[in-house]
């Protein structure tokens, strides 16, 4: 409601449903969620969506984008944990303007990763963030969802340590998704569109924060709180042709793995080597 362009702004809510068994105390949660939903004008126009079943996230996403994409072949997206600068709006509807044309660029990310060096201008890295995001119909419509397809030809084109940029295991992550683990939708977007050689653009400074990395979530928990730590920032709007060179995306790749490193469990703390220890029996016992 804060950003600039938020009163020339058409906003889609899109309210999950209760799971099957779900509790007195889960379904009083949803209701309000969905009072408060009601509770201010958050931009010029405020459609809400409430589904009377549990789609899942990965589900009500890709239906939730895919329809709106369909209406203005142009989508802002943002999950219900994030927290933006005034400036994400006008950045991102800038950015979209701008690349459209630019068939490589798959989307526009609001985040950035932290960084020791100063980074002025936008940059461009071949892999997706899910944390208030921009993308385009023409783009969307590329996308395979199909876990198994794209395990396999990641794995023909032997592009696997390619894929786990930043040193992220995301060939485990797309594992997990094939064998319904997980159900991700951001996995196999970015499965789909690294698999095409497309990339994101980034801009100089975070202009999102994610605030959801507690025990309340779905699928995180409080070890996880890293991430929120992520500063949000105001940058100058200085937008660049798409590409970089492998000078500054092997730095970039280095600096996002000490990011992982610190955010994700990917360190050799007991209670990280606990945690890994975890999966490694139940996978086993599995």
């Amino acid at each position: 409601m804060q950003n600039d362009l938020a009163d020339q702004s058409v906003l889609y809510i899109y309210a999950d449903g209760p799971k099957e068994n779900a509790s007195e105390e889960q379904i009083k949660k949803i209701q309000e969620v969905r009072s408060l939903l009601r509770a201010k004008k958050w931009c010029e126009e405020v459609n809400i969506i409430e589904a009377e079943k549990n789609k899942g996230l990965a589900d009500s996403i890709i239906a939730g984008v895919t329809e709106i994409l369909n209406r203005y072949g142009k989508v802002i997206v943002l999950e219900d944990d994030i927290v933006t600068s005034r400036q994400f709006l006008m950045f991102l509807n800038k950015a979209l303007e701008l690349y459209e044309k630019e068939e490589i660029v798959f989307g526009i990310s609001g985040f950035t990763y932290p960084s020791k060096f100063a980074i002025s201008d936008t940059h461009f890295l071949p892999i997706g963030c899910s944390w208030g995001w921009a993308t385009w119909k023409s783009r969307w419509k590329s996308i395979n969802f199909d876990a198994d397809y794209l395990q396999n030809e990641i794995a023909l084109q032997k592009k696997k340590l390619q894929f786990d940029f930043g040193n992220y295991p995301f060939c485990r992550t797309l594992e997990d998704q094939a064998s319904g683990r997980i159900n991700s939708w951001a996995i196999r977007y970015y499965a789909s569109f690294f698999l095409q050689e497309k990339i994101f653009m980034y801009p100089q400074k975070s202009l999102v924060v994610n605030i959801g990395f507690d025990d309340n979530g779905t699928h995180t928990s409080s070890s996880d709180n890293f991430f929120d730590q992520v500063v949000r920032g105001e940058i100058n709007f200085r937008f660049k042709k798409p590409g970089f060179d492998q000078n500054t995306e092997n730095i970039r790749n280095k600096f996002i793995e000490q990011f992982y490193r610190k955010g994700n469990g990917m360190t050799t703390s007991p209670l990280s080597i606990a945690k890994k220890l975890y999966f490694k029996i139940k996978k086993i016992v599995e």
